[in-house]
């Protein structure tokens, strides 16, 4: 009995405003307590919700190595800014230098080899058109300056792999960014695998985007290009700006509710004074009436299942309405009919008979 008594409390302060107790007995006539004039300005319907902020595609990049060896050098700290192609560290290639040596001189061998070829060759001609040698000899000419070609090639085929391979020692950042993550050290020996080692994590921090988690109930009126506010509680008096670029047609569930995902993007100015991962408070405003009268929502009183606004006559007891309204804000609502600019309304006031005063929500 006790629990629905609460719940019961609860749903009064929900729904017509909060109560509080002024003592033993009742009132007899209407008491106000505070007020709000009638103003003209805009009122703005929203849906609030939570947000993460997150790294663009491709703006977060995690380094790795595909050479396996010794890192002998790392040229980066966490929170360094980096170009792209900037050398982040450095695997020792010791091996492949003296096998690229190597290789250079096959290469050259070959080289040498297929310069005599197509030296001789010439030669061979004219001795054969001068019947001085039998046309074997051309023709085993011929295919010695093509052996030496393909050797040549091959040659220069394994130089170029051997080039390539090195290039893997020598890490490079892919894109402009902060370093945020060094996940090796000098010392450490990298292991090239099925799955390549990551080493360096870098960031670009003017590209973040915000996900929004949209309750099912609501995604219904969220469409492209509304624009959303939100706040982190690192910045609390900055208020961040931008619009809904996508919604994602395929669900999410978190603890057993159905969200879905609404991106907005964000500007590289207000980028870099946010972080991936920080939780953000959002405001979707779906619709704003400018321009208009309105009330603040704590003037809004239910009385006989109704809504009433009490306005101040100058009189000892305040004039009860039921104004009709408009577009109803989180803070204000849109009054139509019943009330005009300047009016003084009711926003805390005790009502005759009652041991307790009524605030608006």
């Amino acid at each position: 009995m006790k629990k629905y008594l609460i719940i019961a409390v609860a749903v009064l302060a929900v729904g017509g405003g909060l109560w509080f107790w002024l003592g033993s007995g009742g009132a007899d006539e209407i008491k106000i307590i505070r007020t709000a004039a009638v103003e003209r300005g805009d009122v703005r319907k929203v849906l609030e919700a939570t947000g993460v902020v997150k790294a663009q595609v491709g703006a977060m990049v995690k380094v790795g190595a595909r050479s396996t060896g010794e890192l002998v050098e790392v040229r980066v700290r966490v929170g360094d800014e980096v170009r792209k192609g900037q050398l982040l560290a450095v695997v020792d290639d010791r091996e492949l230098e003296a096998k690229i040596a190597e290789a250079k001189a096959r290469f050259r061998l070959a080289k040498a080899k297929h310069e005599y070829a197509m030296k001789n060759l010439p030669r061979r001609e004219r001795l054969v058109k001068k019947n001085l040698e039998p046309q074997d000899t051309l023709d085993q000419a011929i295919q010695d300056a093509n052996v030496a070609r393909f050797e040549m090639e091959a040659a220069k085929a394994s130089l170029e792999t051997l080039e390539v391979q090195q290039s893997y020692t020598r890490i490079l950042s892919p894109i402009d960014g902060v370093v945020s993550q060094v996940a090796a050290q000098e010392g450490e020996t990298i292991v090239s695998g099925l799955n390549v080692s990551n080493l360096v994590t870098v960031l670009a921090p003017e590209r973040l985007e915000m996900w929004i988690y949209v309750d099912e109930t609501d995604v219904g009126r969220v469409e492209l290009g509304l624009p959303v506010e939100f706040t982190v509680d690192a910045r609390p008096d900055r208020i961040f700006n931008g619009t809904i670029d996508r919604i994602y047609p395929e669900p999410e569930v978190r603890d057993n509710i159905v969200y879905y995902r609404a991106l907005v993007e964000v500007g590289p100015d207000e980028a870099r004074l946010l972080r991936p991962e920080m939780t953000t408070q959002c405001r979707i405003i779906v619709e704003v009436a400018r321009d208009v009268l309105s009330i603040p929502n704590t003037a809004l009183k239910w009385v006989g299942g109704k809504q009433r606004v009490f306005r101040v006559t100058g009189e000892e007891k305040p004039e009860e309405l039921e104004p009709k309204l408009g577009l109803q804000g989180l803070e204000r609502s849109q009054v139509l009919e019943g009330l005009s600019e300047g009016d003084e309304v009711a926003t805390q006031l005790v009502l005759p008979g009652r041991k307790k005063a009524e605030k608006g929500i």
